[in-house]
């Protein structure tokens, strides 16, 4: 059986990702998410708010399951949020804390529960991490953002690092930028005023030009990594290169 666990599948592209995964066989899908936007028989929701520490441990006994030798174990680490984009100075604190709560500490802490399952378990275990282009740009505005996904790319680096030395060439790690993607995170952003940021007219005009991918064509791409992880060799991908 290959068992994927995928943070965010309320909406955009961490439901993309669900909904496709469920239309193929052998496959068992745990979502994470506040709301439940999926039925399928393949697929059980647990509710959750990754901005909340205290709520993890109803993700990270998921990695307690009773797995079999031949499974293949998937960690999707896809929720994040953007708000707030302002300038440094303008934050408050319940802010700052939220936003690296989400996507930064969840991702690390769900990835260390994720490694501790006994390596006799299963066939296979990789984690996705979905990080951001924002993570190597400096742009006014996207400082705990920006910060966040550089975050969870060295983050990945070095855990990428520690699976090699330990010689557990069965588990692999990556952390991948989308693209622009169709989502509610561009709409948040689009919505966000010019005075907050002042590359606002670039995300107006990918929407008003149509360039925003639609997420299902990001998910298929995404899914080309779990399904063939030993294509990979590299950490830290685009989609846009490949």
């Amino acid at each position: 059986m290959h068992y994927y666990f995928i943070t965010g599948t309320s909406y955009g592209l961490g439901k993309a990702l669900a909904e496709k995964l469920v239309q193929r066989s052998n496959v068992y899908v745990f979502g994470i998410a506040r709301t439940c936007t999926i039925s399928h028989k393949q697929y059980e929701h647990i509710h959750a708010d990754l901005g909340e520490p205290s709520q993890l441990k109803l993700i990270t006994e998921l990695f307690k399951k009773a797995f079999q030798k031949e499974d293949q174990l998937y960690l999707i680490n896809n929720a994040g949020i953007v708000d707030p984009i302002r300038y440094t100075g303008k934050f408050s604190p319940d802010e700052i804390q939220k936003l690296f709560q989400v996507n930064l500490l969840s991702v690390v802490q769900l990835t260390n529960a994720f490694l501790q399952i006994p390596v006799s378990s299963f066939a296979r275990r990789v984690i996705l991490n979905i990080s951001s282009g924002a993570a190597n740009k400096v742009s006014d505005g996207w400082a705990l953002y920006g910060a966040s996904k550089a975050g969870v790319d060295h983050f990945s680096l070095h855990v990428a690092r520690e699976l090699e030395i330990d010689q557990q060439a069965h588990t692999r790690i990556f952390s991948v930028a989308p693209g622009v993607v169709d989502t509610r995170m561009q709409q948040k952003i689009r919505e966000t005023p010019i005075e907050s940021f002042s590359t606002l007219n670039r995300f107006l005009d990918l929407d008003a030009n149509k360039q925003l991918v639609p997420a299902d064509q990001v998910a298929q791409k995404l899914l080309q990594i779990t399904d063939a992880p030993e294509l990979f060799a590299q950490t830290i991908l685009s989609v846009r290169d490949f």
